[in-house]
């Protein structure tokens, strides 16, 4: 008997985030921080353009804000399997590579954070 295989590269953002993206540990701390990131930096944004709350603050940090999640994703895609025509199959993977991805979505979650509070301190 054949087995039933079905093509994860037509699955939808959404399935691709909840059953690939949530079931890793790095992809939890992704999804996380994305939507803090994507948070401030559209309120970074509006406040920019309406109401000026610090001198500061820069078009730069949204850029950063908005821009950094998208680096991660690109990390997290680089250590899952090519969306092919496959069984889906949970990843194991080592942990040590567990880590270094934790620690390589965790730096790009926190630039924008960080390069915000240097502009504050000088």
């Amino acid at each position: 008997m054949t087995e039933q295989f079905e093509d994860v590269s037509r699955w939808p953002v959404s399935r691709y985030f909840r059953e690939v993206v949530a079931s890793q540990p790095d992809g939890r701390v992704l999804l996380l921080s994305a939507k803090i990131n994507w948070c401030a930096g559209i309120a970074a944004a509006i406040s920019l353009l309406f109401f000026p709350v610090s001198p500061h603050l820069a078009w730069v940090h949204v850029v950063l804000f908005l821009g950094m999640p998208l680096l991660g994703f690109i990390w997290f895609l680089r250590d899952m399997p090519s969306p092919t025509l496959t069984n889906f199959e949970h990843i194991w993977r080592q942990p040590w590579q567990r880590q270094i991805s934790f620690w390589w979505q965790f730096i790009p979650a926190f630039l924008p954070w960080l390069v915000l509070v240097n502009s504050y301190v000088r």
